[in-house]
């Protein structure tokens, strides 16, 4: 299928990883080779990586591609970020905002991980790295009552916007957890856009506040990984 703009492919990581350590059972790394031969195989098939704020601003190439990452983990900037000046590409991150470990996932039996701290993400923006809300402390949104909802969205909007002196216009939904309430809270706290992970119309821009994504796992081949930006 040719390439359009309504068919963007967007692309969702979350940790980037060197070796077979602290990778826990839920599996949410690539490894840093696939990662490299991922990003290798995009530069030579001509996609240009771009963020939620180019598309605001109605810049939108021939052959455009997402990358995202949930949570803000150290190793997106200690290991995906030099790949990704290596080849040119921007990205966008959605952090979590009030955390300085995974205390989700270390419930859950996860390996404790560190997030990025605000020298890293302060130099991955400057770069040109979009960083969006993913709330305070990484809730299920649906879990919560409406206030709480509207406080973990407006609270990791509010953080990032101080500490990156900027308005920032994207928001990822925690565990892809959605419902018309969150969205209206969603498009209430300003943001322009939400992003969700395996739901949503295949259409980049059918619905803004529901934008699908094509994941990532360690187990993706190159095979795969090129269905999954071509399709």
């Amino acid at each position: 299928m040719p390439m359009t703009t309504t068919n963007i492919p967007v692309l969702l990581y979350h940790r980037i990883v060197k070796k077979n350590e602290s990778i826990g059972r839920h599996k949410i790394h690539v490894f840093e080779k696939n990662f490299y031969k991922q990003m290798s195989y995009l530069k030579k098939a001509g996609f240009t990586a771009i963020t939620f704020e180019d598309i605001a601003k109605g810049n939108i190439p021939e052959k455009p591609v997402i990358i995202t990452f949930d949570d803000g983990y150290e190793d997106n900037y200690r290991t995906a970020f030099p790949v990704l000046k290596e080849f040119g590409f921007k990205a966008v991150i959605f952090l979590v905002t009030r955390l300085k470990r995974n205390e989700w996932g270390i419930a859950e039996g996860e390996p404790a991980i560190d997030m990025m701290n605000d020298e890293m993400i302060t130099e991955m923006n400057q770069y040109g790295i979009e960083f969006g809300g993913h709330t305070m402390y990484h809730k299920d949104l649906k879990k919560l009552s409406l206030d709480e909802a509207h406080n973990e969205i407006a609270g990791c909007k509010a953080d990032i916007e101080e500490k990156l002196h900027k308005k920032i216009i994207s928001f990822a939904y925690p565990f892809g957890a959605i419902n018309s309430n969150i969205i209206k809270i969603v498009t209430e706290c300003g943001f322009e856009y939400g992003i969700s992970t395996n739901t949503g119309p295949e259409n980049f821009f059918e619905d803004v506040f529901q934008i699908r994504r094509k994941e990532i796992h360690p187990h993706t081949r190159m095979f795969s990984f090129r269905r999954k930006v071509n399709k």
